[in-house]
């Protein structure tokens, strides 16, 4: 069908009829890139509202609300307090949830407004959206390819790929190419593909898809396929989460059980209950995550990298691999000119400088081309302007009068100029090696060819001839033979200068960089060993040689490999989640439309600042700098995030776990409920989540980037932290257990009988105990080997904290509200001495080198 079409476009060349194109457009839809729905408000607040830290909470609210219609209808200040925390999670979790997602609308930048087609055999302009299968197209000097097709002519056609393909060098088309089975896109020399750029040439094409079918549709199927992956972080805190949730149901149910078995009345069971749940339910902990990624936001914006999704902050610390592409990421996307080198041995000190000048004379540097030109055009230009200087290369220009030239083909891969020098004339042709016809022996100069060409050059060569009188032909077989050959040139697009340094400080890290670009195999090893990526012992592979595997197969062979070449976008999502299935948490940098997919399926997508909107909005996180260094910036600061993040847990939960246990014990023991759920509340909210969120802030520990990376499957309690909760835990309730103890016998609560002192003194050392602790869990050495001042807001939030809590007991318009009474001298020293017990406890633990909760060291 396709073969009948083109044969028939090339027989009568009129193109489709109006009603032709009207009846495909019908059929085929317009050559747009549709977008996706995006999600409302209510779905955030559904989302939300599964979140099983929420659903108790708002039981425990409803709950509230019938004890206190039953027992004080005028007091509803339980409910309100507990319904607050309600509020206060589901802002900060529909606000974590609902981000942008604008990858759709960026795919359409790359439909074009106008194109040129033949239309009832007339050329005419229409908008690029009514471009339909079977439209036969004209293409010239910088015009945008609107869908993709098929070429039936071509002529010195070059067209620029690199968003599609990775290469730095455009493509020469060929309207008579055979394609092959094994062909990939950067292949196939007979096609054109939408969002393309025509730098060279003209050629004509028939259209073979549009919209959704282009291979920059299929891109935006992927993306739109392509569901974002779950950080790490998510799926721990979720887990946790479920974890505590079904704790406090079960605490919860076994409080009523016990309170209706030892004869309480059911209002009494269920506000037990309510503490019960309260005490196992860590409420300000999403609130801690939440401030902890966005200080490591801000931080990271200060260091040219902008986080799009804040669950990367703490992803990016822990990644194993980075998946990089070679062009503009490792590479400064730039062809370059590395090597000049003239061959001939009678050869002058100046060499060098006529054999670039050369070159620059084979060029064909028009000024339409501007900076879409050929760049290897550009390289030779830059080249040459950086040498001589742009007074002194005009000098030497005006010598020479250009009279003609036989354009560059792909077929000849050479280009030749004419040029009147005084009363003589130079042709000077500048091609590929073996296809310059020189006098001299080619032998003499091979070996130096091959030598370029290992090392991964574009090498060039440039030959002359001499005439007397200006040839009578201007053809190739009066031009370009018996040429006097010159040298050579090598271009190359080189690897950035601090590429090699951020490589090394990722191994060092525990970090495997690994090279995914669309280029050529030998360019790419010879970047990647340049940087230090590819390895000796490590291995290279192209995208032919990847979709001969099975999933199966390269996941189990992924390792050994740090170079992949000549991908396609499909390839770079089957490396990433090869090395997933791995248990690999993988970050993938790039900045064409072509990484999209890859970036979106990685754990960190890490899109380049000066690359494409599309790569950006499809990212977790963009470089500002399109520095490679800046990512091991990102990963310290990650890794800072997660360090602080397992601190706040150690805070929280020990008071967590032990509140839980006090209840317990009090109600076994036939005491009731030691503190209320309003008092739990509040010593959970000002004495444990506030100050605990300050430890958000700490500086990284000095041995961070010499820590291990953290498995995407471990839990957050890795690496005896889960020990270190449960033994401060214990501390706590032992301390809490004596407070209560001592509280109800008579020498401390003589004055009433009826316990509230007991429970006073019971609410101010669980919560005076919770503040001291926050600064065992500042680090692992003592505190009094850290800066006090190295972490002001823990000490303003411990402050203000204690106060709230102190405050709370002693102005009698709280105490009443709360059911908290005034403490005797001898109470309150009482209660100022159990308070300082775990920081005791743990500085001993320190001092003998028992305690670290550190993520392990690297050997």
């Amino acid at each position: 069908m396709q073969k009948k079409l083109i044969e028939t476009e090339k027989q009568q060349g009129k193109g489709l009829t109006q009603q032709e194109a009207a009846e495909r457009l019908e059929r085929y839809g317009p050559n747009t890139i549709e977008q996706g729905k995006k999600n409302g408000f209510w779905t955030y607040l559904l989302s939300a509202l599964k979140d099983i830290t929420i659903i108790i909470l708002v039981i425990a609210t409803v709950l509230s609300i019938y004890v206190a219609l039953k027992n004080h209808p005028d007091n509803f200040s339980e409910p309100i307090v507990i319904f607050g925390i309600v509020l206060l999670n589901l802002f900060l979790s529909i606000r974590q949830q609902k981000k942008a997602e604008k990858s759709m609308d960026e795919l359409k930048r790359f439909s074009i407004p106008k194109t040129k087609v033949y239309r009832d055999g007339q050329l005419t302009v229409i908008q690029s959206t009514e471009v339909v299968p079977g439209d036969r197209l004209l293409l010239e000097l910088g015009d945008r390819v609107s869908a993709d097709a098929t070429l039936i002519t071509s002529k010195n056609l070059l067209i620029d790929e690199s968003f599609l393909t990775g290469e730095s060098e455009p493509s020469e088309k060929e309207a008579d190419y055979q394609p092959d089975a094994a062909d990939t896109i950067g292949d196939l020399k007979n096609s054109v593909f939408s969002g393309a750029l025509v730098v060279s040439g003209r050629g004509e094409a028939i259209v073979e898809a549009t919209g959704l079918a282009t291979e920059i549709g299929k891109i935006s199927d992927l993306l739109t396929e392509e569901q974002p992956v779950q950080a790490p972080l998510q799926v721990k805190m979720q887990k946790l989460g479920k974890v505590l949730g079904g704790v406090a149901i079960g605490a919860a149910v076994l409080a009523i059980l016990i309170g209706l078995i030892r004869g309480y009345s059911l209002e009494i069971a269920i506000m037990t209950a309510i503490s019960m749940a309260v005490a196992a339910i860590p409420e300000v902990l999403p609130v801690v995550v939440t401030i902890s990624l966005s200080f490591g936001i801000r931080n990271m914006a200060k260091k040219n990298t902008i986080i799009r999704t804040p669950a990367a902050v703490e992803t990016i610390g822990n990644v194993s691999v980075i998946c990089s592409d070679k062009t503009g990421t490792i590479t400064e996307n730039q062809m370059t000119v590395k090597k000049v080198v003239p061959v001939l041995t009678e050869q002058t000190s100046g060499a060098k400088e006529a054999l670039l000048l050369h070159f620059y004379l084979a060029s064909n540097l028009s000024e339409e081309q501007g900076s879409h030109g050929n760049p290897t055009e550009q390289a030779i230009k830059q080249a040459a302007e950086t040498h001589f200087g742009g007074e002194k290369l005009n000098t030497l220009l005006r010598q020479y009068e250009r009279i003609d030239e036989l354009p560059f083909d792909s077929k000849r891969k050479k280009m030749t100029v004419l040029y009147k020098k005084g009363d003589s004339y130079l042709s000077i042709t500048k091609g590929a090696f073996d296809r310059l016809p020189i006098q001299e022996a080619r032998a003499d100069f091979q070996e130096c060819h091959d030598d370029l060409a290992a090392q991964a050059y574009r090498v060039l060569g440039v030959a002359v001839k001499e005439y007397e009188e200006l040839p009578t032909q201007i053809t190739s077989e009066e031009l370009e033979t018996e040429l006097h050959f010159l040298g050579f040139i090598g271009i190359i697009d080189p690897a950035r200068k601090e590429s090699y340094q951020a490589v090394q400080i990722a191994k060092k890290a525990g970090i495997r960089p690994v090279m995914i670009t669309g280029d050529h195999l030998l360019t790419a090893k010879k970047i990647a060993a340049d940087v230090g990526i590819l390895e000796p012992g490590k291995k290279a592979m192209t995208g032919a040689e990847l979709g001969k595997l099975s999933e199966g197969d390269l996941a189990e062979v992924i390792g050994e490999y740090r170079v992949f070449a000549r991908t396609s976008p499909e390839d770079k999502i089957r490396i990433v989640k090869a090395l997933q299935a791995n248990g690999e948490t993988v970050a993938m940098t790039g900045d064409g439309v072509n990484d999209a997919p890859a970036l979106k399926a990685s754990d960190v997508g890490i899109a380049m600042g000066g690359g494409t909107e599309v790569a950006k909005e499809a990212s977790d996180m963009v470089l500002l700098d399109d520095n490679f260094a800046t990512i091991v910036e990102a990963v310290k600061e990650g890794r800072r995030v997660y360090a602080n993040i397992r601190k706040s847990l150690y805070a929280m939960l020990g008071c967590n776990i032990s509140a839980l246990t006090i209840v317990l014990i009090s109600l076994i023991m036939g005491l009731g409920a030691p503190v209320t759920a309003i008092q739990l509340l509040i010593i959970k909210v000002v004495a444990d989540g506030i100050p605990g969120f300050s430890l958000s802030v700490e500086p990284a520990e000095k041995d961070v980037m010499r820590q291990q990376t953290v498995d995407r499957n471990a839990s957050i309690f890795d690496n005896g932290l889960l020990n270190k909760i449960i033994e401060i835990s214990i501390v706590f309730t032992a301390v809490t257990l004596l407070t209560i103890f001592v509280g109800h016998t008579a020498a401390f609560n003589h004055e009433l009988p009826n316990g509230e002192q007991a429970t006073t003194m019971t609410f101010l050392v669980m919560g005076l105990t919770t503040i001291v602790h926050m600064y065992n869990c500042r680090s692992h050495e003592s505190i009094f080997k850290l800066d006090l001042a190295g972490n002001k807001l823990l000490v303003g939030t411990t402050l203000l904290g204690g106060a709230v809590l102190i405050l709370a007991a002693t102005l009698p318009q709280t105490a009443n509200i709360l059911g908290l009474t005034a403490l005797q001298p001898t109470q309150w020293l009482f209660v100022l001495g159990l308070s300082f017990i775990p920081l005791v406890y743990v500085e001993l633990k320190k001092t003998l080198n028992l305690f670290d909760y550190r993520v392990k060291r690297r050997a």
